[in-house]
């Protein structure tokens, strides 16, 4: 039995977390209808789509394939139910309050993969800044949210 690369197996996982969230993205672009949550979701998938990318060409570059391992797809769809709810509901101040807990989910996952195992200095730095994006909207975010209150 061929023993799994540690490193493959990470990417992979941060692979699903982000295209799981690109596709929660995208789907909440279809459920608004104002224009400025609009491009905020827009904006939020293209760059879930870019990270996506660029774990692919690392895993490809680590002689692994990208896949999507099912592990985290209960915590994404209890999340994507509940701003699918407050999409409906029409409050912009609990949908970014929902999105705010999506990002701190995800930064979490970065967080615990980067203690999990050692990278190359390539890898770690690629996930520090896959990471850093991510932690700054979710700034963004709090600040435009208590901005809103």
């Amino acid at each position: 039995m061929k023993k799994s690369n540690p490193t493959i197996t990470q990417l992979n996982e941060l692979l699903a977390i982000n295209n799981d969230a690109e596709k929660i993205y995208l789907d909440a672009l279809h459920h608004v209808e104002d224009e400025d949550l609009k491009n905020f979701f827009r904006a939020m998938a293209f760059e879930r789509s870019e990270f996506c990318r660029f774990l692919g060409a690392e895993i490809i570059q680590k002689g692994g394939n990208p896949e999507y391992p099912e592990d985290e797809k209960g915590a994404l769809n209890k999340l994507w139910a509940r701003l699918k709810q407050i999409i409906s509901k029409n409050d912009e101040y609990a949908l970014f309050d929902e999105v705010c807990r999506m990002k701190t989910w995800t930064i979490d996952k970065y967080n615990d993969t980067l203690n999990k195992i050692k990278f190359s200095e390539h890898i770690a730095q690629l996930l520090q800044k896959q990471r850093d994006a991510i932690e700054r909207s979710l700034h963004a975010l709090q600040i435009g949210n208590r901005q809103m209150a």
